[in-house]
């Protein structure tokens, strides 16, 4: 694994000194996108701590593939791992992401958990029960993608953003939201379609293994939507044993969750 890594193919930002964060984005996301939301602030993260962002294989900056198998949940999870070791070496991280993000995180933390110190699961998505019952859609997204590529999914998305966001984050972020569909009007269509292809068929690990990690976690989830929905976010801070949920139901607790990331990042540094 580690020999055929090629850090070169991925498009990454380490900042600061101490305790790392390594920071995971979601579906069709990036560092460009997340920073256009402006809902991370990440320009406010303490420079005592290492911060280490990175658009996933197939987003952003980064190369894509036509395999579906590199966009699966434990794929990602190893480039994560891998990234993490080429940048930061053997230090004991704390892994956190956002919806896609969640995934890879999770399972990289099943796979070496004494190395991770801490998880931050923002906006878990659908997952067991829930997830299978979108696999249909995700196989019909991934023949839209295939015709229309990335600007043409993200027109689409444009005209709907309101069925991605809860309505109330939609109007507190009229003039930057849409910039979160930047990063896909530039992802190529072959890739779109093995993407959506791995959605349909990723998950999130067994309730037995997410039992096992007695790692601190936080989780950070909002109302009102459908592709992460609450049920799932509650239903990890049951069977994660050391996890602390906090629930968003307008901008104001939104405003709080970089606090909340920067205070237990703190805690376990």
């Amino acid at each position: 694994m580690t020999q055929s890594f090629d850090i070169s193919k991925f498009n990454y930002c380490s900042t600061g000194f101490g305790q790392p964060l390594v920071w995971s984005h979601g579906l069709l996301g990036c560092m460009q996108s997340e920073d256009a939301l402006g809902i991370y602030a990440w320009h406010r993260f303490p420079k005592k701590l290492t911060l280490l962002r990175y658009d996933a294989c197939g987003h952003g900056l980064s190369a894509s593939s036509t395999n579906k198998s590199n966009y699966l949940w434990t794929s990602l999870a190893n480039d994560l791992q891998q990234l993490t070791l080429n940048v930061l070496g053997n230090q004991t991280v704390i892994l956190g992401g956002q919806s896609m993000g969640c995934g890879s995180s999770l399972f990289a933390a099943l796979n070496k958990p004494d190395r991770v110190k801490g998880l931050i699961l923002m906006n878990p998505p659908t997952a067991w029960e829930l997830r299978t019952s979108q696999r249909d859609y995700y196989i019909k997204v991934a023949k839209a993608a295939k015709m229309l590529g990335g600007k043409g999914l993200a027109k689409i998305n444009a005209k709907h953003i309101d069925r991605m966001l809860p309505s109330w984050l939609v109007d507190a972020h009229k003039h930057s939201v849409l910039g979160m569909l930047d990063g896909l009007k530039s992802m190529k269509r072959s890739s779109l379609e093995a993407i959506f292809l791995a959605a349909a068929e990723n998950d999130f690990p067994t309730p037995q293994q997410l039992a096992q990690l007695n790692i601190p976690c936080l989780i950070l989830a909002w109302d009102n939507d459908a592709n992460h929905p609450l049920s799932c976010a509650t239903t990890l801070a049951d069977l994660l044993p050391l996890a602390e949920l906090h629930e968003a139901t307008n901008m104001a607790d939104v405003d709080e969750w970089p606090s909340l990331i920067i205070d237990f990042c703190l805690k376990l540094a």
